[in-house]
């Protein structure tokens, strides 16, 4: 049953050239926002053009406003912060193909104050939304605390793309991945050994302990600008079919360095675009594509890890092995 108060404090707005089509797209997004799940502000855009929008900004869940802004700007700034989004997507959208593996269909930002979502719908349709969490113990990202809310997205887009009758692209892995929210420790699971090593990690180090076929693929560590730690499983024959003439493993590699040497400028320039809407900078981006997805998660400002998963399926389950390794960074850096 709908809480009154969410009802209350519900506003609806769409751009000055309405369309009918739009009724069943706002009516899924209305109940996005009435289940409580978190979510306080979502958009829909078109080719970056905002077709409508709905907020919570209004209800007592919301968080507080940044510097002060009266609720006509904080709406107005949630849009274009919108906006921005749509065009950073498009944009990464282009730069990720050269990794051969499908279009980019959900980035997901989380901050100290909750979670940012861009999920792709079809064509040039994009939804975005903003949600509210639980704080993480200090400055590191935990998945788990914005679950909910990352899964509520994901059925959005889902049914969003249900209208025009296309199936589900499994963004972020939720209709494959396990029950509860992080995966056993890997330090009791069987031993996978790298088929690369770089750095100074090796078969018995924390980023090593996590590689699965069925789940995180490559990872490295990066400090001050350089990758310090580097360890990857593509050359595992049950990642043969991820791999073509077009593609080797050998350029995946090359081409996953370079990325992951642009993602700290990436994380930046979303902090930025945010910045007068949610608390904090990005602690955790990730980069949902058609075959798998990328990972960013900061452990303090001069440090991060980066990680790829080639499985669509295990996109979920990658996210929190990258987790479970910056933890373990964080609390025992050496």
């Amino acid at each position: 049953m709908t809480d009154p108060q969410l009802l209350d404090a519900l506003m609806e707005e769409s751009a000055e050239q309405d369309v009918p089509g739009f009724l069943k797209k706002r009516d899924l997004c209305r109940g996005l926002m009435l289940r409580g799940c978190g979510v306080y502000h979502v958009a829909h855009y078109t080719a970056g053009v905002l077709d409508f929008a709905l907020d919570l900004l209004a209800h007592e869940t919301a968080p507080p406003a940044v510097d002060d802004a009266d609720l006509r700007q904080r709406r107005d700034l949630h849009r274009r912060a919108g906006a921005h989004l749509v065009y950073r997507a498009t944009e990464l959208n282009r730069r990720l193909w050269e990794l051969q593996s499908g279009a980019l269909i959900r980035m997901v930002v989380q901050t100290r104050a909750g979670l940012v979502f861009c999920n792709s719908v079809v064509g040039s349709e994009h939804v975005v939304g903003f949600g509210a969490a639980p704080q993480s113990a200090g400055d590191l990202a935990d998945p788990a605390l914005v679950s909910e809310i990352d899964r509520a997205a994901a059925e959005l887009a889902t049914d969003l793309r249900r209208l025009v009758r296309q199936r589900s692209q499994n963004p972020g892995g939720w209709l494959t991945a396990q029950d509860g929210q992080h995966p056993p420790d890997p330090r009791t699971s069987a031993d996978t050994v790298p088929s690369q090593v770089s750095g100074s990690t090796g078969p018995s180090d924390p980023l090593a302990a996590v590689l699965r076929p069925a789940g995180l693929h490559y990872l490295s560590h990066h400090r001050a600008g350089e990758q310090v730690a580097g360890v990857d499983i593509l050359e595992r024959p049950e990642l043969g079919p991820f791999f073509n003439r077009g593609v080797t493993v050998a350029d995946r590699r090359t081409r996953y360095r370079r990325l992951a040497g642009d993602l700290a400028l990436l994380a930046l320039q979303v902090s930025r675009d945010l910045r007068r809407t949610v608390v904090g900078d990005v602690a955790r981006l990730v980069l949902d594509v058609e075959m798998g997805a990328v990972y960013y998660y900061r452990l303090s400002p001069d440090d991060y890890l980066f990680g790829v998963t080639l499985d669509q399926d295990a996109v979920s389950q990658a996210d929190s092995s990258m987790w479970t390794v910056a933890r373990q960074l964080t609390e025992f850096p050496g």
